[in-house]
C-alpha cells in the first residue's frame, strides 16, 4: 500500500468514534477490516417518494488498497436504500474502473480514490466518465488520504464530482448517509432522464408514424414503438371495432407472438384473458391496465374506428411510464384520425386520375422504398415517352389523345406484369418500376410488337433505363430518367433507348469544377482572343479576321472555346464573357487603325444569350462609340440555328443592328433548316460555309453539291460568301472556280495573337478600301 495515502492531519472525534483511517493504521496486522458499528442514528435520510418503484441500485468503490476496500465492504453489509441492499462493485484501478462502467452503464455511485497507479489517477478517471464515455448522471464521490494531493474547493470547481472527503472523516454513519444522498440523487435524475427520453422517443415515434401508408403500417409501427418506450418486447395487437358491433373486433396490426394473427378477428386469439381484455377496453371504452399488460383505448372519430392497443409488459409500469404512456396515447389517437384521413386521400394524391394507375408521387414513393433496400438492389426504373401523344391530340382531340393513354397503359401493363409498378409522371410520359429481370429497356419493344388494334399503330416512344444501384434518393433518380428522355428526343429519330451510365456523372463533375473555374477565369479576365486571317480568293489578300476567344489557366494548360462556350452560356457567363471580347475586338481594331489598316474588318461570334438583352444594342453602340469605332468595322455572326428558331426575335434586334449600320454573317450556314424567306428577312450580309462540307471539296460527293447550292444562294441573294476550314489548294481552286470569294482555313493561317497577326498585315498583301 501506497504509505502516502494514510498521512494527513488526525481529526478530534467524539469517544466510541472510528474512522477509515484510524482502522487502516491501527490494524495492520489484522487479515480483514472492518467498520466499527456506530450509535444508532438512522441513516441520516429517509427515502423521497419520486414516482419511482423499487429498483437495484450498484455502487462501485474504486481504490488499490485491498485493506481498504475490505473494510468498506464490511462497513456497507448491512445497509441498505429503499430496503434493498444495493449492489457492491470492486476495482483497484483506473483503468480497471473504466471498464466496469462501460460494461455497467447503471452504477449509480462511485467511491473514487483519488491516488492509485498515479497522483491524478483518480481525477483523470472522472474526466473520462464525464467526457469519454459521457455518463453525466453517475455520482462521483472522491476520497483521499492525503489532503494536499487535491484541494478539496478547487476540485469540486474544476471536475464534475458530487462530494469530497478525506478518508479520516468517514465514519460509518456518515459513508451511508454519503451514499443515501447520492442515491437518492441519481434516482431523481435518473427518472428526469428517463422521462426526457421518453419524451424525445415519443417525437422519434410520432415522426415514424406519420410516415405510415395505412392502417396496417401505422399499427405495426405503434406496436414497435410502444414496445421501444416500455422497454419490453414486441408482443402486442392492435383491433378495430367494426361499425355495426356485430362483427369481432378485427386485428389491423400484430408483432411479436401474435404476428400471425394479422387481418383476423379477435376471436381467433388463443389467450381468452387477453381477448376479455381488448373486448372490455372496447366496451367500456376505456383504457387498462393490468400486472402483466397495458391496453391503450383510442375512440376514433366519424373517420377513423374505435381501436384498442395490447402491449404484455409482463410487469408493472411505474408513474414516469405511465405518463409517458398517456402522453403517448394522446399522439396515437391523433395519428388513428390521420391515418384514416390520409387512406382516404391516398387515392387522390397516389392514383392517376384519368388511367387509375400510379401517379408521379406514389412513383417516388415506390422508388424510395426500392432504395431503402441494402446493394444489391436489383431494381430498376425505366422511363418512356410516347412520341405522338401532343400531334394526336392537336391533330384529332383530346379525347382521341385519352383514348390513345389508355391503349398504351394496356400495352405496358401487358410488357411489364406485376410486381412491376406503373406509373403516370405528366401527359404522356410514363415509368416502370419492378425488379431488373422484368424492367429491361428492350421490353420497349414489346408495345409495337403484334399490335391487334388500330391505335396501338401510334405507338411509338423514347426510353431511359436507370439501376437504382446508382442512385441514394427518389428526386434524382425521377430528375436523372427525365433528362435521359429529353437527351433520347434530341437525338433525331424516334425510338431511342438510352441506359444510364454512370460515367455521365463524372463528365458532369467535371463540367461543374470547370464552371466554377471559368467563373473566376472572367472575373479575372483571363480569356483572350486570338486572330484567323479571311482572304480574298480573287487575289489572295487578307481582308478580315474572325475572333476565337482562347482561356488559358494560369497553369499554362489551354482551353478551347467548344470545351467552355457552351458553359458560359448555360450559368450566364456568356454576358460579361462576351462583352470582354467585344472590347478585345475594338482594342484590337484601334490599333489596326493607328498602325495603318483601317480597311480590316473583324467577325465576332454574338450569342443567343447575348441577343436576347435588350441591353445588348446599346452596350455594343456604346462599346464602339468608346473606342471611336465605326460599326461597320465589326461583322456579328449569329449561328444558322439561332437566326432561323428565334426567328422573330432576330428580325427585330438584328433590323436595328443593320439600321446602325453593323453587318451580319451567318455562321456554320449548312447545318440547319433555313427556309428562303426567313433567310432573305435577315439580309445578312455573308454566308459561312460550315468546314464539315469544305472538307469534303474535290471528290465526289454530296458536299460538292451542297456547297454550290449554298454559292448560288449567296449570289442570288447579293450575300458574300465565305468557306471556313480550307486546309488543302485543292478546296482553294475548287471554291475559286465556283466563285466563292472568300476563304479562311490552315491552308491560310491558325488563329494567332494579335501581335502577330498585325506582322502579319505588315508583312502580307492586304486589301485596301
Amino acid at each position: 500500500m501506497d504509505s502516502r495515502k494514510c498521512k494527513g492531519p488526525a481529526l478530534a472525534r467524539q469517544s466510541g468514534d472510528v474512522s477509515v483511517g484510524d482502522i487502516e493504521q491501527e490494524t495492520q496486522s489484522q487479515d480483514l477490516f472492518e467498520f466499527h458499528p456506530e450509535p444508532a442514528a438512522g441513516t441520516g435520510a429517509s427515502p423521497d417518494q419520486f414516482g419511482a418503484e423499487m429498483r437495484d441500485f450498484t455502487i462501485l468503490s474504486v481504490d488499490d488498497d485491498a485493506m481498504f476496500q475490505n473494510s468498506l465492504k464490511l462497513s456497507l453489509s448491512g445497509y441498505t436504500y429503499r430496503g434493498v441492499a444495493p449492489r457492491i462493485l470492486i476495482a483497484s484501478s483506473a483503468n480497471e474502473a473504466a471498464k466496469l462502467l462501460l460494461e455497467t452503464p447503471s452504477i449509480a455511485v462511485l467511491l473514487l480514490d483519488v491516488v492509485m497507479e498515479t497522483d491524478d489517477a483518480g481525477l483523470r478517471l472522472v474526466r473520462t466518465i464525464r467526457e469519454v464515455l459521457g455518463n453525466s448522471q453517475l455520482r462521483i464521490v472522491l476520497l483521499t488520504g492525503q489532503p494536499g494531493i487535491a484541494p478539496m474547493q478547487s476540485s469540486l470547481e474544476t471536475y464534475d464530482i458530487a462530494d469530497y472527503w478525506l478518508k479520516t472523516d468517514l465514519t460509518n454513519e456518515r459513508l451511508h448517509s454519503i451514499l443515501t444522498a447520492n442515491l437518492r440523487t441519481f434516482e431523481q435524475i435518473d427518472v428526469l432522464n428517463r422521462a426526457r427520453r421518453g419524451l424525445q422517443s415519443i417525437v422519434e415515434a410520432s415522426n415514424s408514424l406519420a410516415r405510415s401508408s395505412g392502417f396496417e403500417d401505422f399499427s405495426r409501427r405503434m406496436i414497435h414503438e410502444l414496445a421501444a418506450l416500455l422497454g419490453v418486447s414486441e408482443d402486442g395487437i392492435v383491433c378495430v371495432r367494426g361499425r355495426d358491433h356485430e362483427h369481432p373486433p378485427r386485428i389491423i396490426g400484430s408483432a411479436g407472438r401474435f404476428a400471425s394473427a394479422i387481418n383476423q378477428t379477435l376471436d381467433t386469439i388463443n389467450d381468452q384473458s387477453i381477448r376479455e381484455l381488448i373486448q372490455r377496453s372496447l366496451d367500456e371504452q376505456a383504457s387498462i391496465e393490468t400486472e402483466k399488460a397495458q391496453v391503450l383505448f383510442f375512440p376514433g372519430q366519424a373517420v377513423a374506428p374505435a381501436a384498442a392497443a395490447y402491449i404484455a409488459t409482463n410487469r408493472l409500469i411505474d408513474d414516469t411510464e405511465r405518463e409517458l404512456l398517456r402522453v403517448f396515447a394522446t399522439n396515437i389517437g391523433t395519428g388513428l384520425i390521420n391515418v384514416a384521413l390520409t387512406s382516404q386521400l391516398d387515392r387522390i394524391a397516389y392514383e392517376d386520375g384519368l388511367l387509375e394507375i400510379a401517379n408521379g408521387n406514389a412513383l417516388k414513393r415506390g422508388i424510395q422504398a426500392a432504395l431503402e433496400i441494402p446493394p444489391p438492389r436489383r431494381r430498376k426504373v425505366l422511363f418512356i415517352e410516347l412520341n405522338q401523344y401532343a400531334r394526336s391530340c392537336v391533330s384529332l382531340g383530346v379525347e382521341q389523345g385519352d383514348h390513345l393513354l389508355r391503349a398504351f397503359v394496356k400495352r405496358l401493363a401487358a410488357a411489364f406484369p406485376p410486381p412491376c409498378m406503373i406509373a403516370r409522371l405528366h401527359e404522356d410520359v410514363f415509368a416502370v418500376l419492378g425488379p431488373e429481370y422484368l424492367v429491361r429497356i428492350d421490353y420497349v419493344n414489346r408495345l409495337e410488337a403484334g399490335a391487334q388494334t388500330p391505335e396501338a399503330l401510334f405507338f411509338g416512344a423514347e426510353a431511359a433505363s436507370l439501376d437504382l444501384n446508382h442512385f441514394t434518393s427518389a428526386q434524382t433518380v425521377i430528375a436523372t430518367g427525365l433528362l435521359l428522355l429529353k437527351k433520347a428526343g434530341l437525338k433525331g429519330t424516334s425510338g431511342q433507348l438510352i441506359e444510364y451510365d454512370p460515367n455521365v456523372e463524372e463528365e458532369t463533375r467535371r463540367r461543374f469544377a470547370l464552371s466554377q473555374q471559368l467563373y473566376k477565369a472572367v472575373l479575372n479576365r483571363e480569356i483572350t482572343v486570338v486572330f484567323q486571317p479571311q482572304i480574298d480568293l480573287t487575289d489572295n489578300r487578307i481582308v478580315g479576321a474572325e475572333i476565337l476567344a482562347r482561356w488559358t489557366r494560369p497553369d499554362g494548360s489551354t482551353i478551347f472555346p467548344a470545351d467552355f462556350i457552351p458553359l458560359a452560356e448555360a450559368n450566364g457567363l456568356i454576358v460579361p464573357l462576351g462583352q470582354q471580347i467585344l472590347e478585345q475586338a475594338c482594342s484590337a481594331l484601334r490599333s489596326m487603325d493607328e498602325a495603318g489598316f483601317p480597311g480590316i474588318t473583324l467577325g465576332v461570334n454574338v450569342s443567343p444569350v447575348q441577343l436576347g438583352r435588350k441591353e445588348f444594342i446599346d452596350e455594343l453602340i456604346a462599346t464602339i462609340r468608346r473606342y471611336g469605332l465605326s460599326p461597320d468595322r465589326l461583322e456579328l455572326e449569329i449561328t444558322e440555328t439561332v437566326a432561323m428558331e428565334e426567328q422573330q426575335h432576330a428580325d427585330d434586334v438584328l433590323s436595328i443592328l443593320r439600321r446602325k449600320g453593323f453587318a451580319i454573317a451567318i455562321d456554320d450556314f449548312g447545318t440547319g433548316y433555313s427556309s428562303l424567306a426567313k433567310l432573305r428577312s435577315l439580309e445578312a450580309a455573308t454566308l459561312k460555309i460550315d468546314q464539315s462540307f469544305i472538307a469534303g471539296l474535290g471528290g465526289a460527293g454530296q458536299n460538292e453539291t451542297i456547297v454550290e447550292m449554298i454559292i448560288r444562294l449567296g449570289e442570288r441573294m447579293n450575300m458574300r460568301v465565305l468557306a471556313e476550314g480550307v486546309e488543302t489548294e485543292q478546296q482553294a481552286e475548287w471554291l475559286q472556280s465556283r466563285r466563292c470569294t472568300l476563304a479562311q482555313g490552315f491552308l491560310y493561317a491558325r488563329p494567332e495573337p494579335f501581335e502577330q497577326f498585325l506582322a502579319r498585315l505588315r508583312n502580307s498583301p492586304v486589301k485596301t478600301v
